[in-house]
């Protein structure tokens, strides 16, 4: 599971009560996919401008920390920081190159737990879980 697919999990049991948000990440396997020099490196470059707007910084931030990625990302997204190639390409690898393999996510809230096995979170809740919608 890529970090970028991290930053926008949450816990949408009822118990939750939509603030299930940022899940806690214990890892016990991660996989960190060397960045190769591509011909598409603009394209990667558009990528991380477009989504820039739409990711979570702090849950960002956090979520790198707890990947064992302490110092990746500055604690806080400045203008310049925008417009910085080199930091765009390293923000790419930390949003597309690092993978929780295996692991956990643990919901802030309710500290219900979802397993990650093979890099594919499992998100599924139980009937009793759901909020029960009427129509």
């Amino acid at each position: 599971m890529r970090l970028l697919t991290h930053n926008t999990l949450r816990n949408n049991s009822q118990a939750a009560k939509g603030e299930g948000f940022p899940l806690k990440i214990t890892a016990t396997e991660i996989r960190v996919e060397e960045a190769p020099v591509l011909a598409e490196d603009e394209q990667q470059l558009s990528f991380v401008k477009g989504i820039l707007g739409m990711l979570d910084w702090s849950a960002l931030v956090v979520a790198a920390s707890e990947m064992g990625l302490d110092k990746a990302l500055p604690p806080i997204l400045t203008e310049d920081l925008t417009k910085d190639e080199d930091f765009l390409r390293a923000l790419f690898h930390v949003l597309m190159n690092v993978h929780l393999v295996n692991g956990v996510l643990t919901c802030p809230v309710t500290g219900r737990e979802f397993p990650v096995m093979d890099g594919i979170p499992n998100m599924i809740l139980e009937e009793e879980e759901c909020e029960t919608i009427r129509i």
